[in-house]
C-alpha cells in the first residue's frame, strides 16, 4: 500500500502522515556491538518531559510538543541509546487543533504506557481557543506505537496538568496528576491526586488519594518544593511508588519519590530525597534536571529518562533535552546513577548492562524524492490544509507563499527540525521568482514568534536579493539573479549566527553575522527549544506563488 493511499484511508493529509521518507539519511538502531559507556543526551534538541514504556524487547519514548504539530513525537529503540522516530501520536486536525495557541502552550507532558496489547497516551491540552475549555486531559489509544491512534477520550474531572496512568496487577487502572488545592499555603502550592479510571467509560471513579506539598513548605525538607508535578505511579514488590518532580522546571528542578502499601496512600517519603537534582552543582555542565520516568529493562535492570539542559546556567538554544541514567533498585528505594555521582546525571556514564556502541549521529539530509514528509519535520500549530506539495517539480518540495509570518501567532509555511547542538548548520537550495514585494522564501531559525531569524530570497524594490531578518527588522542583504536557484546556509556557533548564500556551484558569501541570545532565553521560548528549517511567506498579502526547495541538509558539526 502506498503512503498516499494509506494517508487517504486514514483521513490524514499525505504530508502530515508520520512515516519516514526513504531517501532521508539518519540514525537507525545499530548492530549489537557492545561497550561499557553511553552518552547523553539520548535525544538532543527540544525533547522535554520524556516518558517511556517497553513492549517485549522494544522501548518506546515520547515527549512534549507544545505548539508544534504533529503532536507528541514517538521514538523506538532496542538498546535505550539509539532512537528512531516512528511517528507522532497526534497527527490529524481532528485529534489536535492548535489554532490560536500561544508559544509554549498546547500539548504538555504526555505519559506513554503499554498494557495487554494496547498503547495508551495521556496528556494535557493547554490554552487552545478552538476548544470549549482552557486546560483538559485526554487519552488516546493504539495497537501500534507508530499509530494510527484513536480519537481523544476527554477525562471529565481530571484536574491540573501532567497526567499519568498506572495499570495494577489486578487490572485496575489509576490516573494521577497535579492540581492546585482549594486552600493554598503558598503561591506554588500543588497536590498530587490519584484516582481509579474506568477505561470502558473513561470516567474517574471512587475515592481520591492525595500527596500534599504543604508539609514540605513548612519543613523545607526538599528545598524548593514548589510545583509538585510530573507524577508517575509504579509497583515493585509489596509497595506502590509515587515519583514526582518539584522546584519548577528551571534551576531548582528535582525528582523525589514516596511509597505506600496502597496506590492511594498514605505516603512514606524516601529519606534520601531528592533522588535527582543539579540545583546545588553544575555537574557535567548540566542543570534543570527533572520530570523523570522509570522503566524496567528487558534484562531486569531499571532506567530513568528525564529532561535536562546542557548549560550550567540553564540557558541553551536546544532547550530541555532527554537524558538517560541507570538506576539501582536492589534496595527499598531507587538510586539514580549509582556510584560516586549518585543523584547526578553524567554526559558519559557506565550502565548496569552493556549497550550498543555505534556512534549516534543526528545529521539529516533529504532530496525530497519520496512524496511524504518524514517524522523529523515539525510545523507551528495545526494546518487547516496542506500548503506543501511534491508534485510541482520532481525531486523538489514546493511551499505555498501564504500571508502568515513567523512573527505571528498563526500557522506559517514553516517546516523545521530540532536544533541538536550549539555548533551546527542548515543548508538548502531554493528557487523563487517573487511576484510581489512581500514575497520571500528560504531558511529560518527560531525559538518562538518573538525570537526568529530568516535568510530569504525576496524582491523588495527592483531586483532580487538574499536578505537577513530578525523578526520584521531587516539586517542586511546581497543582490542575486532572480532566474536561478540560490543556495542558502545558516551556520550556528552559538550565540552567533552566520548567514551565507551562493549561486549553484559557486563560493559561499557571508551576508552578515549576528548574536541570537534569545534562542536560549525563557522570553524566547519558555518551554520549547530552537528549530531550523524551510520557510515561505507573502507577508500579509494573498498570493498564488510557490517556492521550490531542491534539498535540505542539517549537520550537527558544521562542514567546511
Amino acid at each position: 500500500m502506498t503512503h498516499a493511499l494509506l494517508a487517504l484511508l486514514l483521513g490524514i493529509p499525505a504530508g502530515i502522515l508520520p512515516l519516514r521518507a526513504e531517501n532521508v539519511t539518519q540514525t537507525s538502531n545499530p548492530p549489537a556491538a557492545k561497550t561499557t559507556t553511553a552518552s547523553n543526551p539520548i535525544l538532543p534538541g527540544f525533547h522535554p518531559d520524556p516518558t517511556i514504556c517497553r513492549d517485549g524487547d522494544t522501548y518506546y519514548l515520547a515527549t512534549s510538543s507544545f505548539e508544534y504539530f504533529p503532536g507528541v513525537p514517538v521514538y523506538s529503540s532496542k538498546d535505550l541509546v539509539h532512537w528512531d522516530p516512528i511517528g507522532h501520536v497526534l497527527s490529524t486536525r481532528e485529534n489536535l487543533d492548535l489554532s490560536g495557541v500561544t508559544c509554549s502552550g498546547g500539548i504538555f507532558a504526555p505519559t506513554l504506557r503499554f498494557h495487554d496489547g494496547t498503547y495508551y497516551m495521556v496528556t494535557t491540552l493547554v490554552g487552545a481557543p478552538s476548544y470549549p475549555f482552557n486546560t483538559h486531559d485526554f487519552i488516546v489509544t493504539a495497537t501500534n506505537a507508530a499509530g494510527p491512534w484513536s480519537a481523544p477520550h476527554w477525562i471529565e474531572g481530571a484536574k491540573g496538568i501532567d497526567p499519568s496512568l498506572f495499570f495494577d496487577d489486578d487490572g485496575t487502572v489509576y490516573m494521577c496528576g497535579n492540581a492546585s488545592p482549594e486552600h493554598k499555603v503558598h503561591e506554588k502550592h500543588r497536590v498530587i491526586w490519584i484516582q481509579k479510571l474506568n477505561t470502558k467509560t473513561w470516567k474517574l471513579e471512587g475515592p481520591e488519594g492525595i500527596l500534599d506539598a504543604a508539609p514540605y513548605f513548612a519543613s523545607n525538607k526538599l528545598g524548593s518544593v514548589s510545583n509538585f508535578e510530573g507524577p508517575h505511579l509504579y509497583r515493585k514488590g509489596d509497595y506502590y511508588y509515587l515519583m514526582l518532580s518539584h522546584g519548577g522546571t528551571g534551576m531548582n528542578h528535582a525528582v523525589s519519590i514516596w511509597r505506600s502499601h496502597s496506590p492511594l496512600g498514605p505516603w512514606e517519603e524516601n529519606p534520601a530525597n531528592p533522588i535527582v537534582t543539579h540545583r546545588t552543582t553544575h555537574w557535567g555542565g548540566l542543570n534543570c534536571t527533572g520530570h523523570a520516568d522509570l522503566v524496567q529493562g528487558k534484562e531486569g535492570d531499571w532506567w530513568m529518562v528525564l529532561l535536562g539542559v546542557r548549560d550550567g546556567k540553564g540557558k541553551s538554544p536546544m532547550g530541555r533535552e532527554t537524558f538517560l541514567a541507570p538506576v539501582d533498585w536492589s534496595g527499598d528505594w531507587p538510586v539514580v546513577n549509582p556510584g560516586p555521582h549518585a543523584s547526578f546525571i553524567d554526559l558519559n556514564f557506565t550502565p548496569l548492562h552493556s549497550l550498543s556502541s555505534e556512534k549516534v549521529s543526528h545529521d539529516f539530509r533529504t532530496d525530497f524524492q519520496e512524496k511524504i514528509l518524514s517524522p523529523e519535520w515539525s510545523m507551528i500549530r495545526t494546518p487547516a490544509e496542506p500548503w506543501w506539495d511534491f508534485q510541482k517539480k520532481q525531486g523538489w518540495l514546493s511551499l505555498k507563499l501564504r500571508p502568515e509570518q513567523l512573527t505571528e501567532l498563526l500557522h506559517p509555511s514553516f517546516l523545521g527540525l530540532r536544533l541538536t547542538d550549539t555548533s551546527c548548520q542548515a543548508t538548502t537550495r531554493v528557487f523563487l521568482i517573487p511576484s510581489g514585494a512581500g514575497e520571500c522564501a528560504g531558511l529560518a531559525i527560531l525559538r518562538s514568534s518573538s525570537a526568529c531569524w530568516m535568510l530569504v530570497v525576496e524582491k523588495p524594490i527592483t531586483g532580487s536579493e538574499v536578505s537577513v531578518y530578525e523578526g520584521i527588522r531587516k539586517l542586511g542583504s546581497l543582490a542575486v539573479k532572480s532566474d536561478q536557484p540560490v543556495d542558502l546556509r545558516i551556520r550556528v556557533a552559538f550565540p552567533l549566527l552566520h548567514f551565507e548564500c551562493r549561486k549553484e556551484g559557486g563560493d559561499w558569501k557571508q551576508i552578515l553575522e549576528c548574536e541570537a541570545l534569545a534562542l536560549a532565553s525563557d522570553q524566547g521560548g519558555r518551554f520549547t527549544g530552537s528549530f531550523v528549517g524551510l520557510y515561505a511567506s507573502s507577508r500579509g498579502k494573498p498570493s498564488d506563488n510557490h517556492a521550490a526547495f531542491d534539498f535540505f541538509e542539517y549537520s550537527a558539526v558544521p562542514l567546511k
